[in-house]
C-alpha cells in the first residue's frame, strides 16, 4: 500500500463528493473502488478511514460506510459559526484594507466580471480567494486556520454543486458591501456585513429540498 495510492482513494472521493457524483446518505462499496481504481482493498480501507477522520465519510454498523449527511439544524450552526468567526477576522482585517485597499479592490473587480459574465468557476475560486485573502489580513493564525478550514469543509463541498447559479451570483452583491466598509475603514459595519453574507449563504443552502439532509430525530414530550 503506498502513499499516493492512498491519496488517489481520497481525491477521487472527494472530487466525486464536490461535483455532485456522490451524493449525502450515499453508500459506498469497497469492492466497487477496488476494481474502478485497481487498488488493493487495504488501500481503499486507508482512504476510507482518513475521510472518515476528516468527517466526509461515517461508518455505521449494519450499513457500512457511506457520504455523511448533514441535518437542517447541523448546517444552520455551521454557518452561524463561521460567520461569527469571519466577522471577527473582516474587523480585524479592515485597517489593513484601508490602508492598502487595491487588491481588494482588484478582486471585486473581477468579481463582478465574473459575474456579467455569468461564469461560475471563475467567480467560485475568486469567491474563495477573497475569503482566504481576508482571512490572511486578520493576522491571526489561529483564527486563520479555522476559517480556511470552513471555506473548504466537507458539508460545504456536499452542497457547493447543489445551490442554484443565479442565487450565487446575487452573493456578489454582498461582497460591494462588504468592501466599500472595508475600504472606508468602518470595521463593525463591515463585519456585521460579513456575518450577513455567510448568513445569507445558509439560507441559500436551507433552501435546498429536504432529501439532501438527515433527518433530525423526533423530539421526545
Amino acid at each position: 500500500m503506498s502513499e499516493s495510492s492512498v491519496e488517489s482513494v481520497v481525491q477521487m472521493i472527494t472530487d466525486a463528493v464536490r461535483t455532485g457524483r456522490l451524493a449525502p446518505g450515499m453508500r459506498l462499496v469497497e469492492a466497487e473502488f477496488t476494481q474502478n481504481l485497481g487498488v488493493s482493498r487495504s488501500t481503499v480501507r486507508e482512504g476510507f478511514q482518513r475521510l472518515i477522520a476528516a468527517g466526509l465519510l461515517i461508518s455505521e454498523r449494519h450499513r457500512g460506510v457511506s457520504v455523511r449527511q448533514f441535518s437542517r439544524k447541523q448546517v444552520q450552526d455551521l454557518y452561524v459559526l463561521r460567520g461569527t468567526l469571519e466577522a471577527l477576522g473582516v474587523e480585524l482585517a479592515t485597517p489593513f484594507v484601508q490602508a492598502s485597499p487595491d487588491h481588494v479592490l482588484d478582486l471585486q473587480r473581477q468579481m463582478d466580471a465574473a459575474e456579467e459574465a455569468r461564469d461560475l468557476t471563475a467567480f467560485s475560486q475568486l469567491n474563495t480567494e477573497f475569503h482566504h485573502y481576508l482571512a490572511e489580513l486578520a493576522d491571526n493564525e489561529y483564527l486563520q486556520s479555522v476559517i480556511l478550514q470552513f471555506e473548504t469543509s466537507i458539508y460545504w463541498l456536499q452542497f457547493r454543486v447543489l445551490v442554484d447559479q443565479q442565487s450565487v451570483f446575487r452573493t456578489n452583491q454582498d461582497h460591494r458591501v462588504i468592501v466599500e466598509h472595508m475600504v472606508a475603514g468602518r470595521s463593525i459595519e463591515a463585519a456585521a456585513a460579513m456575518r450577513q453574507h455567510i448568513l445569507n449563504a445558509g439560507d441559500m443552502v436551507q433552501a435546498l429540498p429536504s432529501s439532501h439532509f438527515k433527518l433530525e430525530p423526533a423530539s421526545q414530550a
